[in-house]
């Protein structure tokens, strides 16, 4: 090869990756334009809905399905927020906690999984639901940077940080399939007959799960578990964590576990797994782990009770 054909490939080679480069950000802020516009569904809506009314939020309800099928948090407060989100765990709930303004009284109720926070392989990988706002928001940026999650693709590529939901915000963005002047975050779960004689075949057919074998808190649950106590004592806000009921606990060890490690912390803890035990009915469950919307009601005026004895 000659010096000219080396030349020519060189600058073909720059040609390409200056015109991918630009049309990507063409596309990525085309998109953080309509992500800015939706404020319904899991694909950001919801997050876009907290994040512009968090600051004048009185009582905020953060954690996986299991804290936004759970809790009505409009029977417990008007000015609230169910933050709770499907598959998400300590990481996510933890960096829109940090986004809370500073100096404002506000009740924080954090859903945490015993299961989970003792798992060793946990990554922080739920963090990615809040890749599209990497650039948009420093502290998710911060957040994101700390676990390890910025890879250089993304950094160069930006519209790759919208991967997997841009069918879900055009949805949202043309078809919204509610009002968010009315909604409040909670998502009852609501059973058919169906249902519940599945949910009663698979209870039936259930194998124990074995207990964890010498389980500890997980790194990245601990620090989180820190920061958060400490963000929360800095700025006004009073943090609970809960677990909210399970119709069948395989294991009990791991509930003890981590609330002798939340005791010692001096971060005050929930343990409800058991509420339904002495009144149990299938007509109170969803499946194993999620409750219906009658069980979330009595649940929600439980969680009513004990925080109106704090005050």
């Amino acid at each position: 090869m000659n010096k000219h054909s080396l030349l020519y490939i060189i600058k073909l080679i720059i040609l390409v990756v200056s015109v991918v480069y630009t049309l990507d950000k063409v596309v990525y802020f085309g998109l953080e334009t309509l992500n800015k516009n939706v404020y319904t569904g899991a694909s950001g809506g919801k997050v876009n809905q907290f994040l512009r009314e968090k600051d004048n939020l009185d009582f905020i309800v953060l954690g996986s399905s299991r804290a936004n099928h759970h809790v009505d948090n409009i029977k417990i407060s008007k000015n609230s927020f169910n933050m709770g989100l499907d598959g998400t765990k300590i990481a996510f709930s933890a960096t829109l906690l940090k986004t809370l303004p500073t100096n404002k009284a506000q009740i924080i109720l954090l859903h945490i999984s015993p299961k989970h926070s003792l798992d060793s392989n946990y990554k922080g990988d739920d963090i990615e639901g809040l890749s599209k706002l990497y650039h948009q928001n420093n502290i998710i940026k911060e957040e994101y940077n700390a676990l390890g999650k910025n890879k250089i693709m993304n950094q160069i590529f930006w519209s790759l940080n919208f991967n997997g939901t841009v069918m879900g915000l055009f949805k949202n963005y043309f078809f919204p399939n509610y009002d968010i002047n009315t909604y409040s975050g909670y998502d009852p779960l609501y059973i058919t007959d169906e249902q519940k004689r599945i949910f009663k075949t698979v209870l039936e057919n259930k194998i124990n799960e074995p207990c964890l074998n010498e389980p500890k808190l997980n790194s990245i649950y601990e620090r989180y578990l820190d920061e958060i106590s400490l963000f929360c004592k800095e700025n006004n806000k009073k943090l609970i964590l809960f677990t909210a009921p399970i119709y069948q606990d395989d294991c009990k060890n791991d509930d003890d576990i981590l609330g002798k490690i939340l005791k010692q912390k001096n971060i005050e803890y929930w343990n409800m797994t058991s509420f339904f035990n002495e009144n149990n009915s299938l007509n109170y469950w969803r499946d194993n782990s999620h409750l219906s919307n009658t069980g979330a009601e009595i649940f929600t005026d439980s969680l009513k009770l004990k925080l109106n004895q704090l005050k």
